[in-house]
C-alpha cells in the first residue's frame, strides 16, 4: 500500500479544531483588551491546545495583534510566540529556539512560575526534544512535567482541558521513548482529570490508551476505548482521529484481516514528515505489507519514513521502537543475519530475546531458541510479547518432543490466543512450525474457536545451504536410531573417530551443536529422503 500523506490545510486542521482555534484567539484578544496580560495568561492556561490548533501562519497573524511588550511579560505568551514563527523549521531552528526560551524561563530565579505554567513549558520541551531525536532529554522533561501536574493547586486543576491534554502529551513523549508503563499511567491520570471526557484534549487520552492497549495485544481494553472515542468522533482532533484508525488497523492485523486493516489505514490521513505520531502508523503500515505478502515493500516504506524524520529517525529510542518490526521484515525476506544484527544493535532486552529466538527457530536451532526464551518465563510481559514467546516455545518443543510439557505449553498458547484474539504471533512462525503448532492446538480443541485453518505463515523456514555428503547423510540417519558414537560406528562398520569427524562436519553445516537439533533439522528439511 502507498504511504498515507497529506499536507493540505483541511487534513492538518479539522473544521472543529479550526472553530476552537478561532474562538480561543478571539477570547485571548478580548482578555487583552479588558484585563491585560494577566487575563491573557489565564486564557492561555485554559485554552492552550485550542490556541495551537490553527495553521502556523494564522497563529502568527493572530499573535501580531498583541502589544509587543505583552509577549515578553508572561512566560506562556513567550512560549506561544515561539510556536507561531512561520519562518522556523518545526523540527530544528524553531524547536531549538523554543527549548532555549523555555529553559531560560524555567531557570530564572526571579520568576515565580505557577506549576501549570511549568508543566506546559516542560511538556513542550519534551515534544521538541522528541522531534530532535533527544530521547533522554525528552524523558527528563516529560517526567518533570508529570511531577508538576501531580502537585497542581486547586485553581490550576480547574483548567481541566489543558491538564488532561498535558497528561496526554507527557504520556506520548514517554511512550515514544520506550517507557510504556509510565505512559499508561500518564494517560490514565489524564482521563481522570477529564471533565467531560468528550472534550478534545480529554479524548486524546482515550485514543492513546486505545493505541497502547492495541499495541500491547490487549484487544478488549483497546476496543472499549475505541468505542468511547468513536462515540465522540466530531470532537476528535486530527491526530487523535488518525491514531484511532491506526489502533483499529492493529486489531484488524491481529485478526489477519488485511482488507479491514487497509481500510482503517486509508482513513488515517497523515503527513509522516511532521506528525509526532508517525511511528505507530509506519509500523502498522509495514506490518500490513508483511501480512499482504510484501515484506520488501514494508521495509522500504519503513526506511523511507525514518529517513524523512531526520535526526529523530536516527535516534536510539526510535531504532529500539522499530527493531522488532525491522527484524521480522528482514526475516520474512530470508535475511536472518540482518535480523539478528538489528536486534543486537537496537532492541531492548525482552524484544531481543524474543526476536533472537525467532531467528534461531528460522535457522532450525530449536535448542538455541529455547535458551533465549528461558529467562522470560518469570518476566513481566505484555500480552503480545507473552503470546509471541509462548508460540515460539511451543514451536521449538514440538520439533523434538511429545512430552507433557509440550501439551501444557500448547494449551497455554491456546488460552492466550482465545482470550486475546492474537493470531499474528502464530503467523510469524516458520511455515513448518506453524503447521505443527496449529495441529497441536486443534488436538486440544482450539481449532474451531480460533479458526486456525485461515492462518498463513508469513515467514518461510530456511532450507539447507550446503548439501550433505552421502557418508554424512548415513551418519545422520544412523543418529536417529543410536545415540552413542560406538553404536553408530558398529552399524556403519567404521571407526568411532570417523563417526565423530563426520558428526562435527554435519553439525557445522547445519549450524547446530546438539544431537536433538541435528535430528530436528534433518526431519524438518527432509535431508534423509533419497534423491534421484
Amino acid at each position: 500500500m502507498e504511504r498515507a500523506e497529506s499536507t493540505t490545510e483541511e487534513h492538518a486542521t479539522g473544521r472543529g479544531e479550526r472553530t476552537l482555534f478561532d474562538q480561543a484567539w478571539s477570547e485571548l484578544d478580548d482578555a487583552l483588551a479588558s484585563g491585560g496580560p494577566d487575563a491573557a495568561a489565564e486564557v492561555v492556561r485554559r485554552r492552550w491546545f485550542d490556541l495551537l490548533a490553527g495553521p502556523v501562519p494564522d497563529r502568527a497573524t493572530a499573535l501580531r495583534r498583541l502589544p509587543p511588550g505583552t509577549v515578553s511579560e508572561r512566560p506562556l505568551l513567550t512560549l506561544l510566540a515561539g510556536h507561531t514563527d512561520p519562518s522556523a523549521h518545526p523540527h530544528r531552528t524553531g524547536g531549538l529556539r523554543r527549548v532555549g526560551d523555555s529553559a531560560a524561563l524555567l531557570g530564572d530565579p526571579d520568576r515565580d512560575l505557577r506549576r501549570i505554567d511549568r508543566a506546559i513549558l516542560l511538556s513542550d520541551q519534551a515534544q521538541v526534544h522528541l522531534a530532535l531525536g533527544r530521547a533522554q532529554s525528552a524523558v527528563a522533561a516529560a517526567r518533570g512535567a508529570a511531577t508538576e501536574l501531580e502537585h497542581l493547586s486547586a485553581d490550576d486543576r480547574r483548567n481541566a482541558d489543558t491538564v488532561s491534554g498535558l497528561h496526554a502529551h507527557v504520556g506520548t513523549s514517554l511512550l515514544y521513548t520506550g517507557n510504556s508503563g509510565e505512559a499508561l499511567a500518564a494517560f490514565e491520570r489524564g482521563l481522570a482529570h477529564a471533565h467531560p471526557v468528550a472534550s478534545g484534549s480529554s479524548l486524546g487520552n482515550v485514543v492513546m490508551l486505545a493505541l497502547l492497549h492495541a499495541r500491547n495485544g490487549d484487544s478488549g481494553e483497546a476496543r472499549e476505548h475505541i468505542r468511547t472515542a468513536r462515540a465522540h468522533t466530531p470532537q476528535l482532533r486530527h491526530d487523535d482521529a488518525m491514531l484511532l484508525s491506526v489502533a483499529e488497523a492493529i486489531l484488524a492485523l491481529d485478526d489477519l484481516d488485511q482488507d479491514a486493516a487497509r481500510e482503517h489505514l486509508a482513513d488515517a490521513a497523515v503527513d509522516l514528515r511532521t506528525t509526532p505520531h508517525w511511528m505507530p502508523y509506519a509500523v502498522t503500515a509495514a506490518t500490513l505489507e508483511l501480512v499482504c505478502g510484501h515484506p520488501g515493500r514494508g521495509l522500504a516504506h519503513l526506511d523511507q519514513t525514518i529517513g524523512a524524520r531526520g535526526p529523530e529517525g536516527r535516534s536510539a529510542a526510535v531504532r529500539a521502537a522499530l527493531a522488532t518490526a525491522r527484524a521480522v521484515l528482514e526475516l520474512a525476506l530470508g535475511h536472518p543475519e540482518s535480523a539478528e544484527a538489528v536486534l543486537e544493535r537496537d532492541a531492548g532486552e525482552i524484544e531481543k530475546r524474543i526476536g533472537s529466538a525467532r531467528v534461531q527457530l528460522f535457522l532450525g536451532r530449536h535448542g538455541a531458541a529455547l535458551q533465549h526464551l528461558r529467562p522470560l518465563a518469570n518476566a513481566v510481559l505484555s500480552t503480545r510479547r507473552r503470546a509471541e514467546a509462548v508460540a515460539l516455545e511451543a514451536a521449538a518443543l514440538l520439533r523434538f518432543s511429545n512430552e507433557d510439557r509440550v501439551t501444557s505449553v500448547v494449551d497455554h498458547l491456546g488460552a492466550i490466543i482465545e482470550r486475546s484474539g492474537l493470531l499474528l504471533p502464530l503467523a510469524l512462525l516458520p511455515a513448518a512450525d506453524l503447521a505443527r503448532v496449529t495441529h497441536a492446538l486443534a488436538a486440544l480443541g482450539y481449532g474451531e474457536t480460533l479458526a486456525l485453518d485461515r492462518i498463513i505463515a508469513l515467514v518461510r523456514g530456511k532450507g539447507p545451504d550446503i548439501p550433505l555428503t552421502p557418508r554424512e547423510t548415513a551418519v545422520l540417519a544412523t543418529l536417529l536410531q543410536h545415540p552413542s558414537h560406538s553404536a553408530i560406528a558398529a552399524q556403519l562398520n567404521v571407526s568411532v573417530n570417523t563417526v565423530k569427524s563426520q558428526l562435527r562436519s554435519v553439525y557445522r553445516k547445519l549450524g547446530v551443536s546438539t544431537r536433538d537439533e541435528a535430528i530436528a533439522i534433518a526431519l524438518d528439511r527432509h535431508l534423509l529422503v533419497e534423491r534421484e
